[in-house]
Formats: C-alpha cells, structure tokens, sequence
C-alpha cells in the first residue's frame, strides 16, 4: 500500500488531528498571555485593599474580599478552571444582571456617584452604565467580587503548569469554540 493511498483514505482524520492540535497549541498560548496578564491585576486588587494614608478614597469594600486576600494556599485545579472563566469567558455586568435590573425602574433618591464614592468599585465605572438603583447596583458590585477572587486565586497559582492547563481547557470549553470545532469535525465528516 502507498503513502499516497493511505492519505487519501485517512486524510480527514489526520486533518482533525492537525486542526485538533492547532486548537490546543492556541488555547495555550492564549492561556499563558492572560494569565500573565493576570498576574498583575490580581496583585492590584491585593494592592487596592492595602493600607495607605489615602486608601479610605478607593478601599471601600475590601473587607468583601479580605478572606481571600488572606488566603495563602496553592488553588486547585478546579478552582483555577472556575477563576479563568470568570475572569476571562464572563462579562460584567452578566446579560443576566442586565435582563434582570434592565426595566426596573430608577430609584428617584438613588446617586450612583455616592454609592461609589470611596470604595473599590469607583475603579470599574463602565461596569456601572445605566445603574439607577441599589440592588442593581449590588448585583454589579458581587459580579466584581467574583471577579476580583479569581484575579487572587490565578495570581496565588502564578505561572504554574496547573494554571496554564486550567485557563487552555476554559478557552477550549468556550462555547464559540465547541461550536466552530463541531461545524469543523461536521464539514470534515460531509466532504
């Protein structure tokens, strides 16, 4: 039997093993640039909660995330996967926080500006577009709680193999990514 027939018989599952491997050669090269990227944001939450003669203009709120300032311990594999999607594969304000406050009516003695004023949050004004109440506004500031505990536990990893595994099987299990990889394997499949 020739190379050439066996390629010809077997060229689609090589080709699925070429694109499958240059799918996970991207998903880790992209985990690595974010998680380097992390780093630093995750250093910057530390640092925003730190003591400093003018800290009471931004450190409002810290004590929402003072437990995993604290927190010293190794995060696990799991853990790691959840902070990557959360930092990375979620958006705040989440689509559901904006269905959800998107036609509740505005407070009449609500002010924003006030209910930012001095604490951490004043540091993500775009995540507030369009707040006009306090639970709404709530709903935010736990959504950047969330987000700010995962910049601490990928920064706790730092450049550890069990990071980059992690953040490389949250951008494979991105849903535009199953979606593209089956309409490959289906292309791949019909001709």
């Amino acid at each position: 039997m020739s190379a050439a027939s066996i390629l010809k018989r077997l060229w689609r599952p090589l080709a699925a093993l070429c694109l499958a491997g240059a799918g996970v050669y991207v998903a880790i090269t992209l985990s690595d640039k974010q998680g380097r990227a992390d780093l630093p944001s995750g250093y910057a939450v530390r640092m925003t909660c730190e003591e400093d003669p003018e800290s009471y203009l931004w450190s409002g709120g810290c004590n929402r995330i003072a437990a995993d300032i604290a927190r010293t311990d190794r995060p696990s594999f799991a853990e790691l996967y959840r902070a990557f999607v959360t930092v990375h594969h979620s958006l705040i304000p989440s689509p559901a926080t904006t269905r959800r406050y998107g036609s509740v009516p505005c407070e009449a003695d609500f002010k924003l500006s006030e209910n930012l004023k001095g604490t951490r949050f004043i540091l993500s004004p775009d995540a507030f577009t369009n707040v006009c109440s306090r639970a709404h506004a709530e709903a935010i500031k736990a959504e950047i709680d969330a987000r700010d505990r995962a910049l601490l536990a990928i920064e706790r990893a730092g450049l550890s193999y069990s990071a980059l595994a992690a953040g490389a099987l949250a951008n494979l299990a991105e849903p535009l990514v199953l979606l593209a990889t089956t309409a490959l394997l289906l292309a791949l499949w019909l001709l």
